[in-house]
């Protein structure tokens, strides 16, 4: 006589075991280990190697006084492989008034008290005057003193592309008042600032930090573009600058006044032909568009 009971006790032990062997194959291999490198180098102490791809990091250690645009603009605007991280921290406003004030006081008294031929005295007067200005303007426009911090990681899969990139960058950021420093022997520490982990690192903050009051954290607004991508737009070429592409959808009434357009050309450059193609999708939608082909001169009146 056959017992069921038995049969049944193996089978449901031979199924369980089965499942705890998938159980542990499934679980050799989790979602960490799937988003990790494959390998990280960190022996050169110029870049950091990442599966053939190579790091290298700068840091924005000096400004001008005053800037009348953004400063990031011109770095925002070209096509490098880059990646650039804000870190921004807010001081309290009572005790950074009295550690002035104090400030203010003690440079004042050396001021007043020593040669005016000692090399250094411009530069007491200097952040003598930047000392009594911050508080003024917090003390008066009630505006809040951050510390700032820009850091900007550079990546290429060729080492002497990379070497030509953050040169260019260095120009770059020189010609808009920036001066930057390159992160030997802490490329490590500078790429895991500018990951998505608000970790600022202590080994590169300190030679970061710049004081900055509220008005001065507009000109480091970095969510900017100069490429034109509307969502159901079509090709029209590519930005000259940084060689963005361009999709115009003229006829969306939410972002433009109306779908005029003009289009000039020399004489060939199929004009007609590029405003026949831009009107295309538009037309077998049934919206009307009417188009005038001048065949007279109008240099004239643009002068």
């Amino acid at each position: 006589m056959l017992n069921f009971k038995n049969i049944f006790k193996e089978k449901i032990n031979k199924k369980t075991n089965n499942e705890n062997k998938l159980n542990i194959y499934e679980g050799t291999i989790n979602t960490k280990d799937k988003i990790s490198p494959g390998y990280i180098n960190n022996n050169n102490p110029k870049y950091l190697e990442i599966d053939d791809v190579y790091f290298s990091g700068l840091i924005i250690n000096n400004y001008n006084r005053e800037y009348e645009d953004l400063i990031l603009k011109n770095l925002i605007d070209t096509n490098i492989n880059m990646n650039t991280s804000i870190f921004y921290e807010k001081q309290d406003t009572i005790k950074t008034i009295r550690e002035l004030t104090y400030h203010i006081g003690n440079v004042g008294v050396e001021i007043k008290g020593v040669n005016d031929n000692r090399q250094d005295i411009d530069i007491a007067a200097f952040t003598y005057n930047d000392a009594k200005y911050i508080r003024k303007q917090m003390q008066v426009n009630n505006e809040d003193l951050y510390f700032l911090y820009i850091y900007i990681v550079i990546f290429s899969e060729d080492k002497k592309e990379l070497e030509y990139i953050v040169n260019k960058v260095e120009g770059i950021l020189q010609s808009n008042g920036l001066q930057s420093k390159k992160t030997y022997f802490r490329e490590e520490q500078l790429f895991l600032s500018s990951l998505p982990l608000m970790e600022n690192n202590i080994d590169v903050k300190n030679v970061a930090k710049r004081n900055v009051l509220t008005n001065g954290l507009t000109a480091t607004y970095p969510f900017i573009s100069s490429s034109i991508f509307d969502d159901e737009g079509i090709f029209v070429g590519t930005n000259i600058y940084n060689d963005s592409l361009i999709f115009i959808d003229r006829f969306n009434n939410n972002k433009y006044k109306n779908s005029n357009i003009c289009i000039f050309g020399t004489s060939g450059a199929r004009k007609i032909f590029f405003y026949k193609i831009a009107n295309f999708t538009k037309q077998i939608a049934w919206n009307r568009t009417i188009y005038h082909r001048s065949r007279k001169r109008i240099y004239k009146y643009l002068q």
